[in-house]
């Protein structure tokens, strides 16, 4: 569906974390194009207006919000200025997430701990504070976690985001649960390798580990998904509509590989 004829998330407001670039931002400017008002939650200040603008070019409203999602009373003050702003949250899309290739003999206790508290806690707060407002305003709503194949499939290097992103997984499953009586589904995107900022520093730092360059590592990417090309951000967006929208309500509990077949190559 082009601009013109998706409206499959009219009138809808969508918060998307960590949606100033990358992944995020190709789901947020994806659901302005369905017709959504966006709420970005990012500490990419000038990173995420330049989304915002481009959400307003899609004919959505956006606002942004300089919020650290490891901080819940951070998280709880920015979901309730953001439904003030733009109206009842009907959707949330998690992606604030942190990524860095360290071998796990040496990792810290510090390195682990970042993964943990972005990817898994961040995910806990912003999805406990936005479902609680979902229920105040009695929306029927869709929260989209973004995991990761490296929940199931990891690369050496990924041991503390892939535990983070497993992390993610098992809530999607209890929260699905859970909210399933206020009538909002919860469900996870697991996207492979994507061409975003967070690939080329995780190649750049491979690179440096494994003595070879980020082109080779690159290629050695791209042979391990079926369609022989890694994602683009938009390629995330248009599954993550899907989930958001009316199509995907009865879908819930899920975790949905986008991945040009990564986790079946």
């Amino acid at each position: 569906m082009d601009g013109g004829t998706d409206r499959r998330l009219a009138g809808d407001h969508v918060v998307v974390t960590g949606g100033a670039r990358g992944i995020g931002r190709g789901i947020a400017v994806r659901c302005a194009r369905a017709g959504a008002d966006v709420s970005l939650f990012d500490l990419r200040s000038d990173a995420a207006k330049e989304t915002a603008a481009a959400v307003r070019e899609e004919g959505g409203d956006a606002a942004v919000y300089d919020v650290d999602v490891t901080d819940e009373a951070a998280v709880e003050a920015a979901v309730a200025e953001a439904r003030d702003e733009l109206g009842p949250i009907d959707g949330l899309v998690n992606n604030a997430g942190v990524q860095e290739a360290i071998p796990l003999l040496e990792t810290s206790e510090a390195d682990w701990d970042r993964h943990m508290d972005v990817n898994a806690k961040g995910t806990f707060f912003v999805a406990k504070h936005v479902a609680t407002s979902m229920i105040r305003d009695a929306v029927a709503g869709s929260v989209v976690n973004v995991s990761s194949v490296g929940a199931e499939r990891p690369f050496a290097g990924q041991g503390a985001y892939g535990a983070s992103k497993a992390a993610v997984l098992a809530f999607t499953t209890v929260l699905a649960k859970e909210l399933v009586e206020h009538d909002i589904t919860v469900n996870a995107i697991k996207p492979a390798t994507v061409d975003t900022p967070m690939v080329e520093q995780w190649l750049e730092e491979r690179a440096g580990q494994y003595d070879k360059t980020e082109d080779e590592l690159l290629a050695e990417a791209v042979d391990e998904h079926i369609l022989d090309r890694i994602g683009q951000p938009e390629d995330v967006g248009h599954v993550a509509v899907l989930l958001l929208s009316e199509e995907g309500n009865w879908i819930t509990g899920e975790a949905v590989a986008v991945d040009g077949g990564y986790l079946k190559r």
